[in-house]
């Protein structure tokens, strides 16, 4: 095989890898808030109340509204999701040859089966469609600016 055979050959695991590293770090980055408003609100509460299942439940109703009534939150975990994929699809894509938009696309495509699935599960809307082509155009650009 010479060195121009392997500068064309698609990176399935090191893409695939690279964007379920970026969609992880993203929903990490998206769950930061929710950590915040927790740990604030743990810190206030438990030393007032003496049922500590009643704290939890406050908790949980506070964080659960925080992120269905926040479209900031989920624009932003759109933003910097498609970011580090855009990141990490010109990363795997750099070397490839002919083929930068395919390993470009592939670095998209487990971010865009996990927000599938997760939008599976309480329904499509707007948003949901909006990520999922935020998402493949971010592997896209990636993969075609990589040169």
């Amino acid at each position: 095989m010479s060195i121009k055979d392997e500068k064309n050959d698609i990176l399935w695991i090191k893409a695939l890898l690279n964007g379920i590293f970026a969609w992880i770090l993203g929903f990490i980055i998206y769950m930061i808030p929710g950590l915040i408003v927790a740990f604030k609100m743990g810190f206030e509460l438990g030393p007032k109340s003496a049922d500590p299942s009643a704290v939890s439940e406050q908790i949980s109703q506070t964080i659960s509204t925080l992120y269905q009534n926040n479209l900031w939150l989920t624009i932003g975990f759109i933003v910097f999701t498609a970011l580090l994929v855009f990141w990490r699809a010109r990363t795997v894509a750099k070397s490839t040859g002919d083929k930068r938009i395919i390993n470009g696309l592939l670095a998209a495509v487990f971010p865009v089966l996990i927000s599938m699935l997760f939008f599976f599960s309480t329904g499509f809307d707007l948003t949901s469609i909006i990520m999922i082509l935020v998402l493949i155009g971010a592997g896209y650009a990636g993969g075609y600016l990589s040169r």
